[in-house]
């Protein structure tokens, strides 16, 4: 069994990871980072699971762990981190080590870059660098527009000469802590843009595109609902195609992508709760096709993708622990 712990645990991330672990049949959750509150008392919802019992304030106890979870806020995990770093595997679900290069990392965050710490993540976009994850020690999940982008991208990338990307994403994308932008209940009836071609995800999209530095546009919106992002990639191309061969990129991609559905039409309720990916392409002409992808920003954005890491890193089956969980539907 991987004795695993949990660094950020109240968060809806840390949540999840409790919800997907405490449920894995190769995993045995040991150790849970306490905040002021008590988890099981923050979130009565946990309390059969006798979480209280593995809550310690000490840190060093993390250390005698296989692998450990940070799921905290932006410029919070580095503390953490050098306490750990070589004596446990990590998982940070957090932005502090998803950009590698020091002038990008600046540009899209005002906290410090440490380049050693830098060096020893790699960054967790499964379908595009299993064999990567599975020699690493360190992994730096993404962030849930970014993946969402990346993965509508991925099939394409060396034929797109533009891309304008519209994501809608759901209340919880927010966190936890309500604010008058965020808040469910000035959301629920609303959707607004915002960060248009600044959103911070958008250098983990460049880190894995560069050649789109110039010709991608990204415009995050904010939707009436709790979990998931929808996102539609209008593509333009440097040559034609044809809707065969880019139905038979996408097969091709994702022929060992488990969590990577191709559909005729996606539609958030049959990705949100599980750790799928849905994904569809509509041909417009020779030279312009949609791209539209969904999933659930909390589970394959984000917690989902991070336990799949750690599958891989531990060399057991990928879906361990989450192909069960079938979609919420409603």
């Amino acid at each position: 069994m991987i004795k695993v712990g949990i660094i950020g645990a109240n968060g809806y991330l840390g949540i999840e990871l409790i919800r997907i672990l405490s449920a894995h049949p190769e995993v045995k959750l040991s150790k849970i980072f306490q905040r002021e509150m008590e988890i099981d008392e923050e979130f009565p919802h946990l309390q059969s699971l006798n979480l209280k019992y593995l809550q310690t304030s000490n840190l060093d106890e993390f250390k005698n762990l296989d692998c450990v979870f940070l799921s905290l806020p932006h410029g919070s995990a580095h503390e953490y981190v050098k306490e750990l770093l070589s004596k446990v595997k990590i998982i940070d679900l957090s932005s502090d080590f998803r950009i590698s290069n020091q002038e990008d990392y600046n540009k899209y965050y005002k906290t410090n870059f440490d380049t050693d710490i830098q060096s020893k993540f790699q960054y967790g976009f499964i379908e595009n660098s299993i064999d990567d994850i599975k020699k690493s020690s360190n992994i730096s999940n993404p962030g849930c527009f970014a993946l969402t982008a990346q993965l509508s991208l991925l099939p394409f990338q060396y034929i797109i000469k533009k891309a304008s990307i519209t994501a809608i994403t759901g209340s919880s994308g927010g966190g936890k802590n309500p604010s008058n932008k965020n808040h469910h209940s000035t959301r629920s009836k609303d959707i607004f843009s915002y960060n248009i071609n600044s959103h911070r995800h958008l250098g983990e999209i460049y880190q894995s595109f560069p050649n789109l530095k110039e010709t991608l546009s990204f415009v995050p919106l904010s939707g009436p609902f709790s979990r998931g992002i929808y996102l539609t990639s209008h593509i333009e191309t440097f040559e034609d195609t044809t809707h065969e061969s880019l139905n038979l990129s996408l097969v091709d991609c994702f022929k060992s992508s488990p969590f990577i559905r191709i559909q005729n039409n996606t539609k958030l309720s049959n990705v949100v709760g599980s750790n799928y990916c849905d994904i569809s392409v509509s041909f417009k002409d020779q030279r312009h096709f949609v791209v539209e992808a969904c999933l659930d920003n909390l589970v394959k954005g984000a917690s989902g993708n991070a336990v799949e890491c750690m599958n891989i890193i531990f060399d057991l089956d990928q879906t361990l622990g989450l192909k069960q969980m079938i979609p919420l539907y409603l």
